[in-house]
């Protein structure tokens, strides 16, 4: 295997091949023929020794060989862009980066709108994509899909042990969560048993990213189980629905706080110890010395503690 004799370029291709297992649709996310992507496969194979990409039934399945090369080559085109997107210093009132930034629906009501104000101000350029959690954040980072993530400090929400040993993180505020009820609720007034808490018919957050089910998702953020009558797709829906109903809903008090000025909601400390969370901020030690992302972690963590 000489490396003077391999086309750089194939990289790209390779990437998308190991990632898709499947040539048209690799040849799609790259915007080239399918023709040409099997040419690019047939040159790869040549050059490893090794077919990468077999069919097994009607689907194609990685080799040992192309399954050990996933992450390798996916690090390699990632800090080959960090290197060439990188400038060696940053000027944020003309700079044209460009971040993806995972957020928990807890920093949506107040955090969010200040930091996206700030960028606005200061780094009128700079395009921002931002996508709720899932349980997938996590290797969106380490893939490269996601710049930074904002999120709850629960390694049982990503379906993760710990977190991976390229990933770097700041802690920031403490997150509170809270109960509740509609203001007219017939039968909570102004006390919330734990007792009572049991019986109340539950409506939880579960957005779309995630495949466990309502009550196992209250279960992964608090140690309880709830009845879980309704779920829906964010926790910002959370006070909306629960207006002239029986329900109950666990949400972080920032997330109920713009709703109690509305007097359609009421909210109690739930009645039994839960685990202590906070938000993190994660990203790839990639960006470690990033000067526009150095500034980008450096704005979030200093809204953090302000609020």
């Amino acid at each position: 295997m000489q490396f003077q004799r391999f086309d750089l370029n194939l990289l790209i291709a390779l990437d998308v091949l190991l990632r898709e297992k499947n040539v048209t649709r690799a040849a799609e996310r790259v915007f080239v023929s399918q023709p040409a992507m099997s040419a690019a496969l047939h040159k790869l194979r040549d050059y490893f020794g090794d077919p990468l990409l077999v069919r097994v039934g009607r689907d194609m399945e990685l080799t040992p060989r192309g399954s050990s090369l996933i992450h390798p080559v996916r690090e390699a085109l990632l800090k080959i862009q960090a290197t060439l997107g990188t400038q060696p210093t940053f000027e944020a009132a003309s700079s044209q980066r460009e971040f993806t930034i995972i957020v928990s629906e807890e920093a949506v009501p107040g955090l969010l709108p200040r930091i996206i104000k700030r960028i606005a101000s200061e780094a009128p350029s700079i395009r921002c994509h931002i996508e709720l959690v899932s349980q997938t954040s996590l290797s969106k980072l380490e893939g490269g899909e996601a710049d930074l993530c904002l999120i709850l400090d629960n390694l049982r929400l990503y379906d993760a042990q710990a977190y991976p040993d390229n990933l770097h993180s700041t802690l920031l505020r403490p997150v509170r969560w809270v109960c509740a009820v509609d203001r007219q609720h017939p039968t909570v007034t102004d006390h919330l048993s734990a007792e009572q808490f049991q019986t109340l018919p539950h409506v939880v957050g579960r957005p779309g990213g995630y495949a466990a089910s309502g009550e196992e998702l209250i279960r992964r953020l608090l140690d309880i189980d709830v009845t879980v009558q309704l779920t829906v797709p964010s926790l910002l829906h959370l006070p909306l629905v629960l207006v002239g109903t029986r329900y109950a809903a666990i949400l972080p008090e920032r997330v109920a706080e713009p709703f109690l000025d509305e007097s359609t909601i009421k909210i109690f400390p739930l009645p039994f110890p839960t685990p202590a969370q906070h938000e993190i901020l994660l990203w790839h030690k990639r960006h470690d010395t990033d000067p526009a992302h150095m500034w980008l972690r450096q704005l979030v963590t200093e809204l953090a503690t302000e609020s």
